[in-house]
């Protein structure tokens, strides 16, 4: 059990957590460009979807104009069929890989990539209209945001549960989750210049190269066929229903009947709420492995579980998923698999765990948050606040890292990285 305590705002040598909260500020602000936020300067210079909207959570107590300006800015990427893309190529991507001309996709005036990330966008953005207050700002958002949804639900699913087309989509890129479905297909030899590997320290950090060559196939895969989703659905080897992005689709179909009942439009609110219960049931169902006492992905091509320890599998608590009987036993697991580190919660807790390699091992802040959220849903208060003193020592010792150790805690990946910085602010708010 992790003995981080984070009830004391006075942080000793290193200042306090008003000086933090300012530091926080600070980075936002540098990462800032028009109208959207940047995830980092050295390896993320465009707009990100789930990153933008992390942000824009940080954002809402502190710069309520900004985290509007976040959520439309995202949201005026979108695709006409309602898709919301993983990047936003807004200014020039000289250098970047994969950049515009590999993806060869978006819009009349924004160049995109071709696949989506987890609709973070929606709960965010009810935050944000919470923050402020503003009814227009929700009223504009609505109809994007339930297009975006219903995009979700018409090309990714069949009975409620969503599938992804590519690990980067469901955010957690290399995650050992992935690796059964990338070892069922040898891509054809591939010529390309990765961009993300700086130094041979951050190389070590990074997805292998073995990974990579099936990503940017997946990619081509994509952009040949056109991003059209009927000429994918059955071409496509990796189809997975992804946990992480399940629960936050979960979550986002609650919160957007919340934000059509305050619009008054009590339809639309049931129609998602419906949903939400729609993808539950199945969740429980189909996702659920009694083995593990976690949830895990499903290999739709395969037809079969991915029987992997992420803690993508604990994450259908922010969506309100488990039955108090799956909870109890995901508790457990919590407590003997996930907290059995010096900070928690590292993102995969099999054998061959990597503390310092990218979704391997580390700890990652918006994936904490989420868990945070979670069990506070289901009353595990005391978990709960373990997460969040253990994300705070991290990032006041550290600085706002992309990710750290969760053995030592050193932070790893880029430095002034804008979602560690956001949700630091929205840890810290004293709302």
């Amino acid at each position: 059990m992790s003995d981080h305590d984070d009830s004391d705002p006075d942080l000793g040598s290193g200042g306090s957590r008003a000086d933090r909260r300012a530091e926080a500020t600070d980075v936002l602000a540098s990462n800032r460009r028009d109208g959207y936020t940047i995830p980092s300067a050295t390896l993320y210079p465009f707009q990100w979807n789930w990153d933008s909207a992390f942000i824009a959570v940080g954002l809402a107590g502190v710069d309520p104009a900004a985290a509007k300006a976040e959520i439309e800015t995202l949201l005026s990427a979108q695709w006409s069929n309602g898709m919301l893309p993983q990047i936003a190529f807004w200014t020039g991507a000289e250098g970047y890989f994969p950049g515009p001309d590999e993806w060869d996709a978006g819009t009349d005036t924004v160049a995109t990539s071709g696949i989506s990330q987890p609709p973070v966008v929606v709960p965010a953005a009810r935050r944000v209209s919470e923050a402020t207050g503003d009814d227009a700002f929700r009223d504009r958002v609505l109809a994007p945001l339930a297009e975006h949804l219903s995009w979700w639900r018409r090309e990714r699913s069949t009975d409620g549960v969503v599938y992804t087309r590519h690990p980067w989509e469901t955010g957690m890129d290399d995650s050992p989750a992935w690796r059964p479905v990338l070892e069922r297909f040898d891509p054809d030899a591939v010529e390309y210049e990765r961009a993300d590997r700086k130094s041979a320290e951050l190389a070590a950090q990074r997805p292998t190269d073995w990974d990579y060559d099936r990503y940017v196939a997946l990619v081509r895969q994509g952009r040949e066929a056109g991003w059209d989703e009927d000429r994918l659905r059955e071409r496509c080897p990796f189809r997975v229903e992804d946990v992480l992005t399940n629960s936050v689709f979960v979550r986002a179909c609650e919160d957007l009947a919340t934000l059509f009942e305050r619009s008054g439009d009590e339809d639309a609110a049931a129609t998602w709420r419906a949903q939400a219960d729609e993808t539950r049931a199945v969740m429980r169902d189909r996702l659920w492995s009694a083995e593990l006492g976690l949830f895990v992905p499903y290999d739709r091509v395969a037809d079969e579980p991915l029987a992997v320890p992420t803690v993508a599998g604990l994450l259908p608590t922010y969506g309100g998923v488990p039955t108090d009987a799956q909870f109890e036993r995901l508790r457990r697991t919590l407590d003997e698999s996930f907290f059995a580190f010096d900070y928690a919660a590292p993102t995969y807790v099999g054998d061959d765990l990597d503390p310092d390699r990218y979704w391997r091992g580390p700890v990652w802040t918006n994936t904490n948050w989420l868990l945070e959220r979670g069990l506070r849903r289901y009353g595990a208060d005391a978990a709960a606040d373990r997460v969040r003193a253990d994300s705070l020592a991290l990032l006041e010792r550290e600085g706002f890292r992309e990710y750290f150790n969760p053995h030592t805690g050193t932070g790893r990946g880029s430095d002034d990285f804008a979602w560690s910085a956001a949700l630091y602010l929205d840890w810290t708010d004293e709302r």
